[in-house]
């Protein structure tokens, strides 16, 4: 029989040995020893002598020479295909104990689609309460703003009629005092003591035509400094709303990654929204130790020019990632780390250490457990801010002057134990376009952004 391909390091390869040992010794029709000889070591070429209990690979003596196995455990051929056939053993049951579990499958993601949709249903009811709530309390303040006006409107109209009346009052009143003075200037010759009394009368009169007169320019010339309050106490309220609003989330869109140019360890999901770095599932002790902490960047398919944009990544089963956005200038130097020039910003978690990175320079914050990252771009302000979408927070806000295009970006490393995956999340419903601009997007009787909210 002639010699087969070599035996690869790995437990894909390992399996397949198994599997195929596994039907010769049921099957009686070659012994493992016959076997064994077959085997060739995939690092040097040579004949397997022994199995490294610590790598969980067949060894041959150049392996054993070169120290890479040094202080290993070791055992025979035979002992090592029975360790492999154990450990498949033991993994044939687990599936089909997993299978066992999952034969409800169908009932089990119908209920679960039940409950989404009553917690969706949920949400709705809760988010259209709030803005209801939000528009009775604005619609009350409005309503008193009016009462208001009317009120002061009304005091002065009255003040205004009472002007009309009260000057016809006053005509006959001046009469009055012309004709009072008039009998003085005859009588003032004269020693008789009513006269001093008269003088008092007409000079009260007179008082009480001059205040009229004052008045009369006071009413007319009407003092808007309260309906000017009231204008400036409206304004706070709509400046508020406008440091409040939009929303981040206002700006919502799908984007996805770009599959054109990618790392040689990633894999990018068939809808390109899901990232993952490719290593085996089930690396043997030896690839562990051999593979190295390598960053893979991914770019996004889309780039911004204007306007604002907002997009929000997945990041709960990736324990070192770094997301922001780069400048087309970044793609033309090559591959290299996000934040570490002036024309990429970025945010990195690195296990718990999450912190901000731009041109070389790093600022750490203080925010450990992030499973959703929001990301908002303003181009025209140049404003950068990443957000805990879970929580609220505004982790980091950078601020600069953007001219070129800028694209997002995403790094993820490899991590030992688990995979690492990146996913984009969907802000906006497939069939809405996200060329709509935010006042497209309002609510109208045909729009399917109403159908969604319904």
């Amino acid at each position: 029989m002639g010699q087969s391909a070599p035996l690869p390091h790995s437990k894909r390869g390992q399996g397949s040995a198994v599997r195929s040992a596994s039907a010769h010794i049921h099957t009686k029709e070659i012994t493992p020893k016959q076997h064994y000889k077959d085997c060739a070591c995939s690092i040097h070429g040579n004949a397997v002598v022994v199995y490294c209990r610590d790598c969980e690979v067949m060894v041959c003596d150049t392996c054993l020479t070169d120290r890479s196995h040094h202080k290993h455990d070791f055992v025979t051929l035979k002992s090592g295909f029975e360790l492999q056939i154990e450990a498949a053993t033991k993994r044939v049951k687990k599936l089909k104990t997993s299978l066992m579990m999952q034969t409800a499958i169908k009932s089990q993601v119908t209920k679960a689609k039940n409950d989404l949709e009553e917690m969706f249903t949920v949400a709705k009811e809760n988010v259209a309460e709030q803005y209801r709530e939000i528009r009775e309390l604005m619609d009350q303040n409005m309503q008193q703003a009016f009462l208001l006006i009317e009120a002061l409107n009304q005091s002065m109209i009255q003040d205004m009629d009472q002007l009309v009346r009260f000057g016809e009052e006053y005509e006959e009143k001046k009469k009055s005092v012309q004709q009072a003075v008039k009998q003085l200037q005859r009588t003032q010759d004269t020693d008789d003591a009513t006269i001093i009394m008269k003088i008092d009368e007409v000079e009260t009169g007179i008082e009480e035509i001059e205040d009229y007169h004052r008045n009369f320019l006071d009413v007319i010339t009407f003092d808007n400094r309260r309906l000017k309050a009231l204008e400036d106490s409206i304004s706070k309220i709509v400046q508020m709303n406008k440091d409040l609003l939009p929303r981040p989330w206002e700006f919502g869109e799908n984007i996805t990654f770009d599959d054109s140019e990618t790392h040689e360890h990633l894999r990018i999901s068939g809808d390109k929204t899901k990232v993952q770095y490719g290593v085996s599932l089930y690396p043997n002790k030896r690839q562990k130790r051999k593979q190295k902490e390598t960053v893979a960047n991914v770019l996004a398919s889309q780039s911004f020019t204007e306007g604002s944009h907002y997009w929000e990544v997945n990041v709960r089963n990736t324990g070192r990632w770094t997301v922001g956005v780069v400048d087309q200038g970044w793609l033309k130097k090559g591959v290299q780390a996000l934040g570490q020039d002036r024309l990429s910003w970025a945010l990195q978690m690195d296990g718990d250490s999450l912190a901000a990175l731009h041109n070389d320079d790093t600022i750490m914050i203080r925010e450990s457990v992030i499973e959703r990252l929001g990301v908002f771009l303003d181009f025209k302000k140049g404003r950068l801010q990443f957000f805990n979408v879970l929580s609220g927070t505004v982790l980091h806000t950078f601020a600069g002057k953007f001219k070129n295009p800028l694209s997002p970006a995403f790094s993820i490393e490899s991590q030992e134990g688990s995979t690492a995956v990146m996913r984009l999340c969907a802000l906006m419903p497939k069939d809405l376009e996200r060329s709509y601009s935010r006042e497209d997007r309002r609510m109208s009787s045909d729009s399917g952004l109403e159908r969604a909210m319904n």
